[in-house]
């Protein structure tokens, strides 16, 4: 496969499109469902993917039928954490460029860890025949802002008839970069029926992201404000608490969720990273997985067509 140098330098030496100011931009409207749920965060290694992906497999648990859609082109670590190798087939990249129908880009991956498996869905992202013809017509796609409005109005469209079709389809968005802003802002904006907003303790992440949802994705409601990888300490959960309510109120979401790091979620044996904890643990065994089946409780009623809380509750450890 070809090395992500090689990507970044595909992307940097393409075509520069015109420079477009985004804060006059239309942010378009959002998809015409409930289920969509989109994960987002300016910052990488946050666990933004793993907490997804726990909330997906404790929803299949419930006898959901659940749908991923990997976005991160550049780095699909969703893609390689269920299906291990990024071999040649369907892909989100195919779906962008017009060879097929989302539909026919789904996967069906059998998840299985010491207390069963379960099935779930997949778009991958990237697989290795895209590279390095398909990702060129697709950067090339990208240095027209004409052009990004069509795929973004057809993936709206792909998203919208998955929805129909699962109970819930999970968005796991890349960390945005100033070379591609623009067309993750669009896709950002109109292709999730509600957003959850991550981040870790650090006082300037949070204020940098809701500064960024109040410019970029205010016509997305934000479901929950997620504070992760917490230290496991009262002084430190308690503060995080604080933050995640702060930055809840700030751009009026429903939750605020405050997670302490727990190696469970994370485990990594010699063949990479293992499957996800809620398929080896009771949920009950883990802070962490206790708190994230609390706001699986609330994703569940979203999807079902309830109203989640009011007011920013708080799901957090308390003392």
């Amino acid at each position: 496969m070809v090395s992500i140098l090689k990507l970044l330098k595909m992307l940097f030496l393409r075509k520069r499109p015109k420079a477009i100011d985004l804060s006059k931009i239309d942010l378009g409207e959002r998809v015409k469902v409930h289920n969509a749920i989109g994960n987002s965060s300016p910052k990488g290694g946050i666990g933004k993917t793993t907490i997804q992906l726990e909330s997906g497999v404790q929803l299949v648990l419930r006898g959901k039928r659940v749908i991923f859609i990997d976005w991160d082109i550049m780095s699909p670590r969703l893609s390689l954490r269920l299906l291990k190798e990024l071999e040649a087939g369907p892909s989100l990249v195919k779906v962008l460029i017009g060879m097929m129908d989302i539909t026919e880009a789904v996967r069906e991956v059998v998840v299985s860890g010491k207390r069963g498996s379960v099935t779930v869905h997949l778009v991958p992202a990237i697989t290795n025949d895209d590279i390095p013809e398909n990702i060129n017509k697709l950067l090339e796609e990208m240095n027209e802002p004409t052009r990004i409005t069509k795929i973004v109005g057809k993936m709206k469209g792909s998203v919208e008839k998955l929805a129909r079709e699962y109970d819930v389809v999970f968005n796991d968005y890349p960390v945005p970069s100033w070379a591609t802003y623009y067309t993750y802002q669009q896709l950002l904006s109109t292709t999730s029926s509600w957003i959850n907003l991550l981040s870790d303790s650090n006082p300037n992440m949070i204020q940098l992201i809701a500064q960024l949802h109040k410019r970029y994705t205010r016509n997305i409601p934000v479901l929950g404000t997620i504070i992760n990888m917490v230290r496991p300490t009262p002084e430190e959960l308690n503060k995080a608490k604080e933050y995640a309510l702060e930055l809840c109120r700030d751009v009026q979401g429903r939750v605020a969720l405050t997670i302490p790091f727990d190696g469970k979620l994370y485990d990594v044996f010699a063949g990479g990273l293992t499957s996800p904890a809620s398929l080896n643990y009771p949920p009950e065994s883990s802070p962490a997985l206790t708190i994230i089946k609390r706001f699986v409780d609330v994703l569940e009623d979203v999807i079902e067509g309830r109203n989640p809380p009011e007011g920013c509750e708080s799901i957090s450890i308390t003392f």
